[in-house]
């Protein structure tokens, strides 16, 4: 969380403040980068190992995308449904809206965001018939700035976006300041530094309050898997060396005792420098190249031998551990591994229910913060539809239903 002194933007949103979130907001980039690599399977401790002439084979294993699409399909995997007894004729033009900017895979794209980073970003905007509608935007490139209150009051939102040339190339970046009143445009030319000149527009909008909402997954903002990276940096070691290890068989040094290769000649006949025919002695196929092919060696009596020099793993040894770090990854990030045997089995109600314990309780804590959100999503809507002429909603009489349990067996 990014907070500043509401003082500091009494008379407005200074070049120097922005300039302070977005360097702050710049030094979690790196984390944040570093999040969705894992999510998609781009395991930066493996594929950026570095190991000399070990091999190049990486095997990077998508667990953060099982646990983070797991964990938030249990949350969203159904649509949220809302609830305002004696307020029918307002909450249907809310749901109305909601189903016209397609909410529930706005919902959905948000519980991923918020599994993978800690939070997700939701920007709320007018379209030309005036119609409130929200898009999911990444938290690499959006954030909320709040007061350093107890209370975290959202001061104004924060939006970056890179301006591209025609031939594909980057000319400079738009920032976006999104204030309770007005939204604030900035060509910048340093992403990290901003200046007066920069401001390029400014435009009045009537949400009554910052059109941009983060949606936390806990209190820390922390990802579903960011506990279990170094469990997940284990397991795609310990694997990563298993295939190596087969890679790398063919290649071993061949020791040999009692007896060498030995480099063969024969003899060609070729055209000397006086035009006449000469005897010339050259070196048969590369031993070592020529057993590779033939793959057959004869040793010159028994006291000779012939092995390979490998390194090997033990099987049975590395098999224990590998299903040791699978198991713990799937318990500390309290997600199941539902391809296990005990899922496909026929299991009571409760029984199921105690193994989805860990996972139940994860989805309680993140739909507590989804909500806290979700309130503020309503206000801005009702807000904007009573200024359209549909019937006032009242936002705290509004209640969110969770259905989770999606594709987990429960109907």
């Amino acid at each position: 969380m990014i907070t500043i002194s509401r003082e500091l933007i009494r008379d407005g949103i200074s070049a120097e403040v922005l300039t302070a979130c977005l360097r702050r907001h710049d030094a979690l980039l790196p984390e944040l980068q570093r999040l969705r690599a894992y999510y998609e399977g781009r395991n930066p401790a493996i594929m950026e190992r570095t190991d000399g002439g070990s091999g190049q084979t990486r095997l990077p294993h998508p667990f953060a995308r099982y646990i983070a699409l797991t964990a938030a399909g249990y949350l969203t995997g159904r649509p949220i449904a809302y609830e305002a007894p004696g307020q029918e004729a307002a909450l249907a033009a809310l749901t109305r809206g909601f189903r016209e900017t397609a909410m529930d895979s706005v919902d959905a794209e948000l519980a991923v965001q918020a599994a993978v980073y800690g939070k997700g970003v939701e920007r709320i905007w007018t379209d030309r018939a005036g119609r409130a509608r929200s898009v999911a935007v990444s938290p690499e490139e959006a954030f909320v700035v709040y007061d350093d209150t107890v209370a975290h009051e959202p001061l104004f939102g924060l939006c970056l976006t890179p301006l591209i040339r025609p031939d594909g190339t980057e000319e400079g970046t738009q920032l976006e300041a999104l204030t309770a009143e007005e939204t604030l445009t900035w060509r910048l030319r340093d992403r990290r530094t901003v200046t007066d000149a920069d401001l390029v527009r400014r435009e009045r909008h009537f949400f009554g309050q910052p059109p941009l909402i983060e949606y936390w997954n806990n209190c820390d903002e922390t990802g579903d898997f960011a506990a279990v990276l170094p469990l997940i940096d284990g397991y795609d070691l310990l694997e990563t060396e298993r295939v190596r290890d087969k890679e790398t068989f063919a290649d071993s040094l061949l020791v040999l005792t009692g007896c060498q290769l030995e480099q063969g000649w024969h003899t060609r006949t070729v055209t000397g420098p006086d035009g006449e025919p000469v005897e010339e002695r050259v070196p048969d196929e590369d031993p070592a190249r020529r057993l590779r092919r033939e793959r057959c060696l004869s040793l010159p009596d028994s006291e000779a031998s012939a092995q390979y020099l490998t390194h090997s793993l033990h099987e049975a040894d590395t098999e224990v551990l590998r299903a040791a770090l699978k198991e713990d990854i799937h318990k500390f990030s309290f997600v199941p591994d539902l391809s296990d045997t005990q899922f496909a089995q026929n299991q009571s109600g409760v029984a199921m229910k105690y193994k989805l314990m860990g996972l139940e309780r994860m989805a309680s804590v993140k739909e507590r913060w989804f909500r806290e959100a979700l309130r503020t999503r309503i206000q801005i809507y009702a807000r904007i539809l009573a200024l359209g002429g549909e019937a006032e909603l009242d936002p705290e009489k509004v209640a969110c239903r969770f259905e989770r349990g999606a594709g987990m067996g429960e109907e």
